[in-house]
């Protein structure tokens, strides 16, 4: 036995003053070999630059220096790997089992490029036939477990990911990347940031050749931080992720407010992105996740209690979120089903402080009413403007008591601050009763069922439609002054064009008729209850409100349906129809400050 020791020991003394030797000899003349072998593997070209030699460790390290691996030949810039170092650690003993025990791999200042092509194609699928056949799994049938892995350490990892369809491109910088081995997996650790913005991770990482176990992990982006656990079960035919994952306080804004590839929103000035939506993905994994946020951030609006279950099976997602805006909840019921290119909305609210909403949005400070807010919709297709062109379904929104400032109006002509609230000027505020609409969408089309307002002064009826898939709006207002005196303001008003920036005018076929409270050919009656029927009218709502009731009946009595008021006509004037054409302006300052939240 102290033989068979001491023979060991002299291998292993030999081995070492082979590697120091080792250590003196330049292997740069090995580089068009280990080039030409990387030539036939992929059909790229493998190219080192720098200095290739053994460097002095307790363990053989090969280092190579100033690597660069070519692009594919459609890609858009030479090269798709280049890096400053390379460094590899191996261990003694397998060596002379003829085996390469890899125990850690540095790589310093790497240059990742990512990129596909408009067909999709990848810059990492190599056109030969030793890459393209399917990777093998181990016996059980699952992937290869994590024990076992080297010590990883990345330092100054730049990588970037170009989409050939949208054009779009993501880019990271890591300042940091550490794998350590631990147990039967290893802890992950990751700093940089992506398109600007500052992100870390951290995790234990577990795996066996059923499933991959995150635990205590920590993913910090903008300054935020969600904490959790997820596993994702490999076994079955898809992959299944299951867990949870909490945040004390999350700011979207930085993620909502990224680029986009221009084909959408404010760049087309339309409301609806004609961006793809990945619905096919919802068929590659199940998932049954709870995520919860104390406080979301989104600009100028903070939401608390935010529980989102995620349930994905079989390619149908249900989001069943409530949340909850300065007190008042919030239940939002959100259905995608990837097969059938699918989604389904359905939200409620009841007694939401709309004025505080319209002025966190930075839209305008110029109202105060709380609001119920009821919308049951269903689409199909590949973006989120189709989907909405599609639409089936009913939306209702009711407006309490409270007040409106004639400067939301005045913004474009203080005419129109006058005949919408009369005698109002620059400044003044008139008390709005309520505000009631109902509207039925087919195939992208709201046809209004009720909508009608009252303030102090007059109240106001009208009718017409939403055009979802062209993006335009059609309304006919028709103001009746509560005063006789006030009868000359009571014109029709038509607000016309596109939703993000409607115009206003008077109905010169509507003047010229006398007609003046009609309803589209729809009566508002049955009370609140049958004019919202997706709303809850507790005491709680804004709907239950005194005003609103009385509006309904009165809407009832006045909706004139086939009616006139005399002498409408004759009194409208110039004026008064200068006053109308400036309520787009108005709308439009609204419709921006929520714009963000459609795509734009």
């Amino acid at each position: 036995m102290r033989t068979i020791g001491r023979l060991l020991l002299l291998i292993i003394v030999v081995l070492g003053l082979a590697v120091v030797a080792l250590s003196f000899v330049d292997l740069g003349r090995f580089s068009p070999q280990i080039e030409a072998a990387a030539q036939k593997a992929t059909g790229r070209t493998l190219k080192i630059d720098g200095p290739l030699h053994i460097g002095i460790s307790l363990l053989p390290e090969l280092v190579a220096e100033k690597i660069s691996f070519s692009n594919a030949d459609w890609g858009t810039r030479p090269n798709m790997v280049t890096a400053d170092k390379l460094a590899l650690k191996i261990a003694l003993l397998p060596l002379l089992k003829g085996q390469v025990g890899l125990q850690s791999v540095e790589l310093d200042g790497a240059d990742i490029y990512v990129e596909t092509d408009k067909s999709g194609k990848g810059n990492w699928q190599f056109g030969t036939a030793s890459t393209s056949a399917p990777a093998q799994q181990a016996s059980g049938g699952g992937a290869p477990v994590l024990a076992g892995v080297p010590k990883v350490s990345i330092s100054d990892l730049k990588i970037t990911y170009r989409d050939g369809k949208t054009q779009k491109v993501t880019k990271a910088d890591f300042k940091k990347v550490a794998i350590t081995p631990s147990g039967s997996g290893v802890h992950a650790t990751i700093e940089g940031d992506v398109n600007g913005s500052t992100i870390a991770f951290d995790a234990d990482v577990n795996q066996t050749s059923t499933e991959i176990a995150l635990k205590n992990a920590t993913l910090t982006a903008a300054g935020t931080s969600v904490k959790g656990d997820l596993t994702v079960g490999l076994a079955g035919p898809k992959p299944s992720i299951v867990g949870a994952l909490s945040s004390d306080k999350f700011d979207v804004t930085p993620l909502a407010s990224g680029g986009g590839s221009g084909k959408s929103g404010g760049g087309s000035g339309k409301l609806f992105s004609r961006d793809p939506l990945p619905l096919d993905q919802l068929n590659a994994a199940n998932a049954d996740v709870t995520i919860s946020v104390a406080t979301l951030i989104y600009k100028g609006v903070t939401l608390q209690n935010l529980k989102l279950p995620i349930k994905l099976k079989d390619g149908t997602l249900n989001l069943p979120v409530s949340l909850s805006y300065r007190g008042t909840p919030i239940n939002v019921g959100l259905t995608a089903n990837g097969g059938a290119r699918s989604v389904a909305l359905d939200a409620k609210t009841a007694g939401l402080d709309f004025g505080k909403l319209l002025a966190d949005l930075d839209a305008t400070n110029l109202l105060t009413a709380k609001a119920d807010i009821a919308a049951k919709l269903s689409g199909h297709g590949g973006s989120l403007h189709d989907i909405a062109a599609s639409a089936n379904g009913a939306t209702n929104f009711a407006l309490g008591e409270g007040t409106i400032n004639s400067r939301m109006f005045a913004i474009a002509s203080n005419d129109l601050a006058k005949a919408l609230i009369p005698n109002g000027q620059s400044g003044d505020t008139a008390k709005l009763v309520c505000v009631l609409s109902a509207f039925s969408f087919q195939n992208g089309l709201g046809t209004s069922k009720a909508l009608a307002a009252e303030t102090d002064s007059l109240i106001t009826t009208g009718g017409g439609t939403i055009n979802l898939g062209t993006e335009q709006i059609d309304l006919l207002l028709k103001p009746k002054p509560k005063k006789a005196s006030l009868a000359s303001l009571a014109f029709p008003i038509r607000v016309s064009g596109p939703l993000t920036a409607p115009s206003g005018g008077i109905d010169k076929e509507g003047a010229a008729l006398g007609i003046a409270t009609a309803v589209g050919g729809v009566a508002l009656t049955g009370g609140v209850g049958a004019l919202l029927p997706l709303m809850s009218t507790g005491n709680d709502s804004a709907a239950a409100s005194g005003g609103c009731s009385k509006l309904a009946a009165a809407a009832t009595q006045d909706s004139g349906v086939g009616g006139t008021v005399k002498g409408v006509g004759s009194a409208v004037g110039g004026a008064a129809e200068g006053a109308a054409k400036g309520v787009g302006g108005a709308v439009d300052s609204v419709t921006k400050g929520i714009g963000g939240l459609f795509g734009k």
